[in-house]
């Protein structure tokens, strides 16, 4: 086979997945192209399904070893090593050829030499070279006016800079997939890591800026992006997040602004579908502290209110509006008006599940059992009728602590144990463990475990809570479920039951194996040989790895994941 060289690889790799590299690299999916001058080896990462490394390496005889982290087995050389190639014969036209240009020497990258021929001009001649390459490049101009603003860069700039790191995302349909989400949202946390430097000194009117133009306009954009990796929102919520923490650090003037950005916001239809409108209220709400900054927050809640009201009808996107809505309104009244306002309020609203718990929690606070057994119980017939079991067992969940209040032991037993049956959780259980006599406990366990013999996890969990650990082992390697059972208690099983478990982990490998998983899949299998070697079972992970070589010598792919152990 001929060896891959810079100078023969457009006519080695396939055309297809040359044509496809060429396209990433024109798209800006290689990120952070490296060269290392003494081992002439230069790294990258590229934007495909995932994030992958890709790593080519030029051998004294000028051949190029390659490498890609992504699951590609039907050729040698996949699309992302396309795209690096290309990359390198863009950004590295002088070390390309036959024979490589090895330099004694400590190494130094190109940062290094920049910063050298830095120094060396005059602070006219930089001025002048910025500013000539800021004519045709926009990222970079608004950047520079992001980075240096001195305090007069209006709202507008930093806009901009967010539409340009949204536009770079964007492919040629206009439409930002999941590489374009996660590009333009490295660039957008680029921004508010230095909106949190100003932040942090002290400078807040800027940090505000930026904060207020990653929300203006990334909001209406996720909704027609492929945000599954949450770049995006993540942005949005850090954004948020800081609005929340310079609003006590600002001024009466520029909370005032706040304030009003925060109920306008909220307001608009692009907010409102995403929980971010009510995260804005909630900042708000925070400001309200005159008579005429609660009628305005007031007013706006009741205009959501009545929108919602007549948007879904009696939907669960509906009630949830309308419970948001509520619980403000009920912090205002509690701020302003006392708690006998409060708990007429609370009646008035008793139809709605999150002011009902509301009203039971304060109920048993207060000593008022008996209003607290009778919402708790219209509660349940409630959510019951609407079939509801979540719902349910948070209302059974408050019956049981406003039984323990009453001193009702058997009350609390038995719904404490409905309640783990149903949903399983540490706090029924221990609350279970105090509750039944010490001299009852064992027949208690056995009456749970054939309670739960259909759920394999709540199984497997109350085995390891009692220290069951040959059951445990038992339920690992009949049941079908085994393979994932195991995860949470390997490391007690591995200690008691090597053998037992290092046959289970051979068998959990095959079957990886068999599936023809891709990288993703083989890095899973050599992880549980590497777990095999911790254990101590280092022979037979061995002989594991001798067997799969021969067993799969045309899988490239897994060789490499192999020879990493």
């Amino acid at each position: 086979m001929t060896p891959l060289t810079f100078s023969n690889f457009k006519r080695i790799i396939p055309s297809q997945i040359l044509t496809r590299g060429r396209d990433y690299l024109r798209r800006g999916q290689v990120l952070d192209l490296s060269f290392n001058e003494e081992e002439m080896l230069w790294e990258a990462r590229v934007e495909g399904t995932e994030l992958y490394e890709v790593r080519i390496e030029q051998e004294s005889d000028g051949s190029l070893a390659c490498l890609c982290t992504c699951p590609y087995e039907m050729g040698e050389h996949c699309k992302h090593i396309a795209a690096v190639l290309y990359a390198i014969e863009d950004a590295f036209p002088d070390q390309l050829g036959t024979k490589p240009r090895r330099k004694a020497g400590k190494r130094q990258t190109r940062h290094d030499r920049l910063r050298q021929r830095l120094e060396k001009v005059s602070h006219e001649q930089l001025v002048a070279i910025l500013v000539e390459l800021t004519q045709s490049d926009r990222e970079l101009l608004n950047q520079l006016l992001i980075r240096l603003d001195s305090g007069d860069t209006k709202p507008l700039d930093y806009r901009r800079v967010v539409k340009d790191a949204l536009r770079a995302g964007r492919g040629e349909y206009g439409f930002l997939d999941y590489a374009g989400s996660n590009r333009a949202g490295r660039k957008l946390g680029e921004l508010l890591d230095q909106a949190k430097r100003w932040q942090k000194a002290g400078e807040t009117d800027k940090a505000v800026g930026v904060y207020q133009a990653v929300i203006d306009e990334t909001v209406p954009v996720i909704a027609h992006a492929d945000d599954s990796s949450g770049a995006l929102g993540d942005c949005i919520n850090m954004a948020v997040e800081g609005l929340t923490e310079t609003a006590a650090m600002q001024g009466d003037t520029e909370r005032e602004a706040l304030f009003t950005y925060c109920l306008d916001r909220a307001q608009r239809k692009e907010f409102r579908r995403w929980d971010w409108g009510w995260d804005l209220l909630s900042i708000a709400e925070e400001l309200v502290n005159t008579p005429s900054r609660r009628a305005l927050f007031t007013a706006v809640l009741e205009d959501i209110e009545a929108e919602t009201q007549t948007a879904s009808g009696s939907g669960f996107i509906s009630s949830y509006g309308l419970e948001q809505v509520a619980l403000f309104k009920l912090r205002l009244i509690d701020r302003f008006d006392g708690k006998k306002a409060a708990h007429e309020f609370l009646q008035a609203h008793v139809h709605l599940d999150r002011l009902r718990m509301e009203l039971i929690e304060r109920s048993i606070n207060e000593g008022a059992l008996d209003e607290a057994m009778r919402e708790i119980q219209a509660g349940i017939a409630s959510s019951s009728l609407r079939r509801l079991p979540g719902l349910t067992n948070q209302y059974r969940a408050l019956q049981v602590k406003l039984l323990q209040q009453k001193g009702d032991k058997t009350g609390v037993i038995e719904g404490a144990r409905a309640l783990w049956l149903s949903q399983g959780g540490e706090n029924h259980f221990e609350l279970l463990q105090k509750m039944v006599p010490q001299s009852e406990w064992a027949a208690f366990v056995e009456r749970l475990i054939k309670d739960v013999q259909r759920r394999p996890e709540q199984l497997a969990w109350l085995y390891a809570r009692e220290n069951r650990w040959q059951d445990l082992m038992t339920l690992v390697q009949t049941h079908q479920q085994g393979n994932r059972l195991i995860g949470a208690y390997r490391e007690q099983l591995e200690a008691r039951f090597p053998d037992k478990v290092a046959s289970l982990y051979e068998n959990i490998i095959d079957e990886i194996l068999a599936a023809a998983a891709g990288r993703s899949g083989y890095k899973q299998a050599v992880a549980y040989l590497r777990q095999m070697q911790k254990m101590g079972q280092t022979a037979r992970a061995e002989a594991i790895v001798q067997r799969i070589r021969t067993q799969y010598a045309n899988r490239p792919a897994l060789l490499d994941e192999l020879s990493k152990l």
